[in-house]
């Protein structure tokens, strides 16, 4: 099942196509997805924490369709962009820390959702349930983990290095 992705005729046109629209694009959608997923959940995220308090937390709620974009964006590229590396990737246990962090993060986004922002105090206004700033450390955390990984699965030999295995 493997050779059969990675040996797809999309798989290899985007790992080896030299046209622009080929992986140079599929990379750069991966990136404008994270930026878009990950810089919105980090500015609702600092404003739970306390940050900008003049922003009413429940207008950051319009923001989730924005973060759903941004995270298939991701998603689509980042599958892309597997197929074309699958049998590296497979191999590579920064992958699979990546993708539990991005697992968790995505989590806990809706956790906010449902537990904060769906929260009597955010509806009506009057404040802001206490474990809005656990949620939001976590998002933070999560997501700064997962972008670390998934820089670190292109460089497996210093992983090698330093972590030894």
């Amino acid at each position: 099942m493997i050779d059969l992705i990675e040996n797809s005729a999309y798989a290899i046109w985007v790992r080896e196509s030299p046209s622009i629209w080929a992986y140079t694009t599929i990379l750069s959608l991966h990136a404008m997805g994270l930026a878009i997923v990950v810089g919105i959940n980090t500015m609702v995220a600092l404003r739970l924490i306390g940050y900008v308090p003049e922003i009413p937390i429940a207008k950051l709620r319009q923001l989730y369709p924005w973060m759903y974009l941004g995270f298939t964006v991701n998603a689509a590229s980042g599958l892309s962009l597997l197929a074309a590396n699958l049998t590296n990737d497979l191999h590579n246990w920064m992958f699979f820390v990546k993708l539990s962090m991005i697992a968790l993060a995505m989590v806990n986004l809706e956790m906010t959702r449902m537990r904060v922002f769906d929260h009597p105090l955010v509806v009506n206004g009057t404040g802001v349930p206490a474990e809005a700033k656990r949620f939001a450390i976590a998002s933070i955390v999560f997501w700064t983990i997962a972008i670390i990984a998934g820089r670190l699965t292109e460089y497996p030999s210093f992983v090698r290095a330093w972590f030894g295995f």
